[in-house]
């Protein structure tokens, strides 16, 4: 019995849900939700300030940018806070929202739309994003 809810728990015999999900229904046009995390490239370029070049003046640009592709931005990982020192006792704390503090500072790219408008608007996001990304 035991062996068998561990099995039930780790998935249908080890496969996770993205290995069950390989097919894309373009048919019945349910929402898809995709992300994709663009690495900004602060070790490249340490002097230079990528988040308020992202974020604008009061976080304009990123609204703009969101409002432009139809895609959810955040900035996250390490650097994304303005506190330093509150940034490292939330990282320390071990909370599962600020699990993003421990990984390099990023942009995460979020789309929920019909599958041909995701990728669309994905591939927008990034084209802009990298705009954004040269120093």
């Amino acid at each position: 019995i035991l062996f068998s809810e561990i099995e039930k728990f780790q998935g249908s015999d080890g496969k996770s849900e993205d290995e069950e999900e390989k097919y894309l229904d373009v048919i019945s046009n349910k929402n898809i939700k995709l992300s994709e995390r663009v690495l900004i490239p602060v070790k490249q370029y340490p002097k230079f300030n990528f988040v308020g070049k992202l974020l604008g003046p009061r976080g304009n640009s990123l609204k703009r940018l969101q409002e432009e592709t139809g895609a959810k931005m955040s900035i996250l990982g390490k650097g994304s806070m303005r506190d330093k020192a509150k940034e490292e006792e939330l990282r320390k704390s071990g909370e599962a929202k600020y699990a993003h503090l421990s990984d390099e500072l990023h942009v995460l790219i979020e789309v929920f739309a019909p599958p041909g408008e995701a990728y669309s608007r994905m591939s927008h996001a990034l084209e802009e994003i990298k705009k954004f990304l040269v120093p």
